[in-house]
């Protein structure tokens, strides 16, 4: 096993083949909610022309708030389309699994990305695929969502040190957000009446920050872990959307390693769960970085109210 920072990951050899994030999906979304903004801005010329003033407040509203997930899905298309978007690489020499989000390349370049597993160290490996079943004012709603399974072997493999190696990278907040905390320690320091030196010094050092990371002051925090552990020994990676496609994933797997079954697994946030089952939709919506469903997963299947339900989350994130 090898922990990789991203200096120290070589490019693909040829007998590798590298598994990434489809662009298609996140593209028709970006077209679909750019559409809704173009329709806001149409509102708000006719509201204009027909002198129609809650039209024109409504349009901007809705215009505004499109225009927000617009962006951020704009964000998630360029970051897809980056070199950072990849999961896995599979070979001969074994699987290198990518645990740093494509959304998170802004981040110090010094601190491991990506854990390379032998195929000793693999016990077997297993497609999953789960169905979320929800229902809410606009009724019924069914996703489906594929992941890899693999579980690790404990006599070749330091599974303790693969855990922390998740843990940190599941804290760690985007490099950008550090320019903050410089400026929240140089507002200290200016209170405090600290010393010319001193002063200068946080000042320097927010420059340095800035040079490192230029253009990625945005304060958007994507919440997205692409591989968690769901058991003692078994990682989980979501793969719903990749490519090249399952079919490929599955015969390299079994060209190299014991591949079990394919396993279908059904959710129904109104329907009571297994201590199993609730644990593993949880991670999944966190990991997903979908607070919101987390949250409600929580109120119905532990009765919880919604300030109680939030702290029981944070003792998960």
């Amino acid at each position: 096993m090898n922990l990789l920072a991203r200096q120290s990951i070589a490019p693909p050899r040829r007998d590798e083949t590298v598994f990434r994030l489809s662009l298609w999906g996140t593209l028709f979304s970006f077209l679909f909610v750019l559409s809704g903004f173009l329709v806001g801005v149409a509102l708000f010329v006719v509201g204009y022309h027909v002198s129609r003033l809650w039209v024109m407040i409504v349009s901007v509203l809705f215009t505004l708030i499109v225009g927000g997930v617009c962006s951020v899905i704009f964000r998630t298309l360029m970051a897809i389309r980056s070199p950072a978007n990849w999961l896995a690489r599979i070979g001969s020499g074994g699987i290198l699994l990518k645990y740093r989000s494509y959304l998170h390349d802004d981040s110090p370049g010094e601190d491991p990305i990506a854990l390379h597993l032998s195929w000793a160290e693999i016990t077997d490996a297993q497609l999953q695929q789960e169905i979320h079943t929800s229902t809410d004012t606009d009724g019924t709603s069914r996703i489906k969502r594929w992941f890899l399974a693999i579980k690790l072997n404990p006599r070749y493999l330091d599974i303790d040190r693969v855990k922390a190696a998740l843990e940190f990278e599941a804290q760690r907040k985007p490099a950008h957000f550090k320019v903050d905390d410089l400026k929240h320690e140089l507002f200290i320091a200016r209170k405090n009446r600290a010393s010319d030196h001193e002063i200068t010094r946080i000042k320097k050092e927010i420059d340095r920050v800035k040079q490192l990371n230029p253009g990625r002051q945005s304060k958007t925090r994507f919440h997205h872990r692409p591989i968690v552990f769901i058991s003692p020994d078994l990682l989980k990676m979501e793969l719903t959307h990749i490519t090249p496609g399952k079919k490929k994933l599955r015969e390299l797997l079994a060209q190299y390693s014991t591949v079990v079954g394919d396993q279908t697994k059904q959710f129904d946030m109104e329907k009571p769960m297994t201590e199993t089952e609730f644990n593993s939709l949880l991670t999944t919506l966190l990991n997903r970085g979908e607070r919101l469903e987390a949250i409600k997963l929580v109120q119905l299947q532990r009765g919880l109210s919604t300030s109680n339900a939030v702290a029981f989350i944070e003792k998960h994130v």
